[in-house]
């Protein structure tokens, strides 16, 4: 017991406490006027623009905050919420070092049926709930030791993400008509898997795969624990969580948790659950009658390989983006007739809405940083000329989405969300990018994918409003919406005219998404293809005998063709739903639906031109009281706390204290406390500030206390005052597939040594103070998660260090590091070349000096030089994917190689020193006791060509 207690605790103070800290996601731009609504459960803060917005959140977070502990039970603490409207990432994220939960309020283009800020506070609030049962048993008592990160710590480090993120999926699926859950797109993804190459090793399901594609913890996620609570009840979460609480020096309690409802090891409990599933999907996939099709892509590739959205430049050529885990991602032509594929750009980070082609032509949208603030970020839209091979950015700094271009080629029309998410369809100058047209949604309706009719009079798209979705066309001339489907909550996507009395969709009216027609003129709706388990994205030959989708395989989505026979096309009445229905099991166990909550109550008219009055809304509605949000007076909030001092950069942990800061809007940064020096026996009191809410960032350190050392071997001590202050300005001019990033700093550092009793009588006591000056500069290019390096890159790092002013002084160090990385000669493996040049000035009788800013070669250390070129050559290559789990232990997935030779030349005085090593570092990545962090674990061995002598060294390292 006393063991396993020394181990949490190293574990908890050092490890957790240590990635823990700081995590942040950027800031704001420092112009926004921040705004709250404070309630006894949640504290909204939000930018003053997104009032009416906020005010129906609260109303959302009402009722969630009632209903979401009914099958998993907490008490959950008021909790923060912030809004960053500015960002065009939709997302959400909920952390518990300051305990908050994040959230983008910008919809994406293919969301499912429901409101986006919906859908994403039923889940976010359902991790704030997951976290919320840490605090309880011996985890509180832990609480009182280390603070809030040790709450989100124990969760992180024992409940595996696959039921964290599949429990909030399956909790926005059982709370609303919709959720992924309901979703065949989503569900077909684990369902291909099972039914097309089985299930996979527990440890290479959870851990993931650098050699197969493996569903991701909300695909893999949600069918276990939703299953799990179909078989044995609610109560099988609740105890697994509880016994993680209560218990967390057992080794692991989340697997008793489950053992102990189920009778089964996690393991043995993965399995069964699959095994059912499966049993279930045969069943299904027997029912099935797949259409005749042709595949134009291989249905079965060496790594799983995906293709998005492919269009028909012409009768022969396809337009497409190709996704696949042995490269980056490119858009792509492809011959219709031979399936030959030709790369024409790789991709940035693009949005995956949609890719359109005409003409010479074809557009996507393009996600866009800004400089300085994290938090506000744009969606471009890119235009590619195949003739000239040639693109270019159509807009800037604007938030467009799903750009189609009209058959003429001349304009583009493409969804525009502003920061109060309103949406409008805009039609765009192809040549000059200006907004010709302006044609705005009702209310906060959705508009989604649009794309042009054959003589481009109109717009189809899906749209998106509190009823739910239907297909909608806009009529250019008149401006008017019609609707083509009735309401609903079904999931439909993708339309695309085949004729102008027939638009072709999918939808998932089988229980698997497939394409269905609706006639424009009855309204009557036809099953045009079916497939085993999932077809999307249709588009058609010039002559409309053809159609090209996307048909989805256990290998990803493949693009095929048919021949389009109306008379074949099956009415909707004939068609039944087979699918297994997973989520009615725990639809029953919530027993409630926010979404039609909100929808009887009338809770949608919040979300008008203006905020109405409580008098005109229904009694269940409420109108909350507002305030300023004062950014002076929320600088500072501490969260966390711990018996150690705690060194971030090196991972260190001694005697102390620490205490740590970071308000909600994450401009201030924190650190204090006391840290004792085992070695030297004394102890020193510091703080750490850091402020990012201006455009430059500034960075403060203090610290005071005593030192000691040995004067004719007797110790001694003194006391030393150290101050630290920076300015630097952090700027990202990333696009496309360019990283780019720079950064200028200038800092000072005030150092003064002062006597003490013990201290002998000449003691040198003085003050040092420094300057420090430093340019950074990457520019690195997008590369996959198999390469060693980045494909291709630069890292230039200059700095210069002196003591101007008065006082005692340590010279000067002036310093210049390169790192350029090239491609290797096969695919993934890579050059890394390192050179670096450093110049130092001193004193000769000065007693301090600079520490080296560039590397000796490895193999040395504790070498001085006034002068010290380096140059290292590094090829780094990996060996093998094993994907082997040695038990519990270590789940091996890549062995890597990297062969090196290093060599530099001091100079000091007249005298030239030479330094050079050579060897291999034998590397694996693998998962030690199945903890989500990746290690990086080997072996260097050495060569010194100077004298013949051999070494070796253990390297390690974590990725967090």
């Amino acid at each position: 017991m006393k063991k396993t207690l020394l181990l949490i605790v190293f574990l908890l103070s050092g490890f957790l406490f240590a990635q823990g800290q700081y995590f942040s996601t950027g800031q704001d731009p420092a112009s926004v006027k921040w705004k709250q609504i404070r309630t006894r459960d949640f504290r909204i803060i939000y930018p003053s623009a997104f009032e009416k917005t906020s005010q129906y959140m609260a109303n959302i977070l009402k009722m969630v905050t009632r209903q979401e502990t009914k099958t998993l039970s907490a008490r959950v603490p008021r909790i923060p919420i912030l809004i960053h409207s500015q960002s065009v990432v939709s997302n959400g994220l909920t952390v518990w070092a300051p305990r908050r939960i994040e959230l983008y309020p910008c919809p994406p283009q293919n969301s499912y049926a429901e409101e986006w800020l919906e859908q994403l506070v039923i889940h976010e609030y359902r991790h704030a709930v997951q976290i919320s049962k840490m605090n309880q048993g011996f985890s509180r008592i832990l609480y009182y030791i280390f603070g809030e990160q040790i709450t989100g710590g124990i969760l992180g480090l024992y409940v595996p993400s696959w039921f964290l993120e599949g429990d909030a999926t399956a909790t926005e699926t059982a709370l609303s008509n919709s959720g992924r859950g309901r979703t065949a797109v989503f569900e077909n993804v684990l369902r291909a898997q099972l039914l097309g190459k089985g299930i996979y090793p527990y440890d290479k399901a959870v851990l993931g795969s650098y050699w197969d594609f493996v569903p991701d913890a909300y695909q893999l996620g949600y069918p276990l624990v939703t299953q799990a609570r179909k078989t044995y009840g609610t109560d099988i979460w609740n105890v697994a969580l509880d016994r993680t609480a209560k218990y967390p020096f057992m080794i692991v309690p989340f697997s008793s948790g489950i053992r102990k409802v189920s009778g089964l090891t996690k393991t043995r409990f993965y399995h069964k659950i699959l095994s059912d599933l499966t049993d279930q999907w045969q069943k299904q996939d027997v029912k099935v009658d797949c259409s005749p099709i042709r595949y134009i892509t291989s249905p079965k590739t060496k790594f799983y390989t995906s293709y998005v959205h492919p269009v028909l430049n012409n009768d022969s050529i396809i337009i497409t983006e190709k996704e696949t885990l042995d490269d980056v991602d490119w858009i792509i032509s492809i011959n219709r007739h031979t399936g030959k594929e030709r790369k024409l750009i790789p991709l940035g980070y693009s949005f995956e809405e949609s890719i359109s082609t005409s003409g010479d032509y074809f557009t996507w949208s393009e996600w866009e940083p800004d400089p300085r603030w994290q938090n506000r970020d744009y969606s471009v839209i890119r235009l590619y000329n195949m003739r000239t091979r040639q693109d270019q950015y159509l807009t800037h700094r604007s938030r467009y989405f799903a750009p189609s271009l009209s058959p003429g080629a001349d304009a583009i029309a493409a969804v525009r969300t502003d920061t109060e998410n309103h949406s409008f369809i805009d039609l765009l100058d192809v040549h000059s990018g200006e907004v010709t047209r302006s044609f705005p949604m009702k209310n906060h309706d959705l508009a989604m994918t649009p794309n042009w009719s054959l003589d481009a009079g109109a717009i189809i798209f899906t749209l998106l409003t509190e009823r739910g979705k239907t297909l909608a066309k806009l009529d250019l001339q008149t401006g008017n919406i019609t609707h083509y489907l009735p309401f609903s909550f079904m999931e439909i996507s993708g339309p695309a005219y085949y004729h102008m009395q027939h638009i072709i969709f999918s939808a998932d009216y089988s229980g698997i998404s497939n394409l269905y027609a609706v006639d424009t003129l009855t309204l009557k709706i036809y099953q045009v293809v079916s497939s085993r388990f999932s077809c999307s994205d249709p588009d058609f030959t010039s002559a409309r005998d053809t159609m090209i989708f996307l048909d989805y395989t256990p290998d990803g989505f493949k693009i095929a063709e048919t021949a389009i026979d109306t008379l074949k096309w099956i009415p909707l009445e004939e068609i039944r739903d087979a699918s297994i229905h997973l989520y009615d099991s725990i639809v029953k166990q919530e027993n409630a639906n926010i979404q039609d909550s909100a929808l009887n109550r009338g809770l949608y008219k919040i979300l008008q031109d203006s905020v109405p009055d409580s008098s005109s809304l229904n009694p269940n509605i409420s109108i909350y009281e507002t305030s300023k949000y004062s950014k002076f007076l929320n600088l500072f909030k501490p969260h966390s706390w711990a018996p150690a001092s705690i060194d971030i950069n090196s991972l260190s942990v001694h005697p102390g204290i620490s205490i740590l800061s970071q308000n909600l809007l994450s401009t201030t940064f924190a650190t204090a406390g006391y840290d004792y020096d085992i070695n030297e026996r004394t102890g020193k009191f510091y703080v750490d500030l850091t402020y990012k809410g201006w455009y430059p960032v500034f960075d403060f350190r203090f610290d005071f206390g005593k030192r000691a050392a040995l004067f004719k071997g007797t110790r001694y001590t003194y006391n030393e005052m150290n101050f630290k202050a920076i300015v630097s300005q952090p700027l990202n001019f990333s696009h496309g597939r360019v990283l780019q990033f720079f950064q200028p700093s200038i800092g000072t550092t005030l150092i003064s040594l002062l006597a003490d009793p013990t201290t002998p009588a000449g003691f040198p006591k003085h003050t040092i103070q420094r300057m420090d000056y430093r340019l950074y500069f990457s520019r690195t290019i997008k590369s996959d998660a198999k390469d060693m390096y980045p494909r291709w890159g630069q890292i230039f790092d200059g700095n210069f260090r002196n003591t101007p002013f008065d006082g005692k002084t340590m010279g000067s160090i002036l310093s210049a590091e390169g790192n350029f990385y090239f491609p290797g000669f096969f695919r993934h493996h890579g050059f890394w070349l390192y050179a670096g040049y450093q110049q130092k000035e001193r004193k000769k009788s000065n007693a301090y000096d600079f520490s080296d800013l560039i590397s000796y070669p490895r193999g040395f250390s504790g070498q001085e030089n006034h002068k010290l070129c380096s140059f290292f050559i590094n090829y780094k290559f990996p060996l093998f994917y094993p994907d082997f789990s040695a038990g519990s232990v270590a789940y091996f997935k890549r062995f890597k190689l990297n062969l090196f030779f290093d060599y530099s030349e001091g100079k000091t005085g007249t005298r030239y020193d030479h330094y050079r090593s050579t060897g291999a570092e034998l590397t694996a990545d693998l998962h030690l006791l199945r903890f989500v962090f990746p290690f990086e674990l080997g072996v260097r061995g050495l060569y010194f060509p100077d004298t013949s002598a051999l070494g070796f060294e253990f390297i390690y390292s974590v990725n967090f």
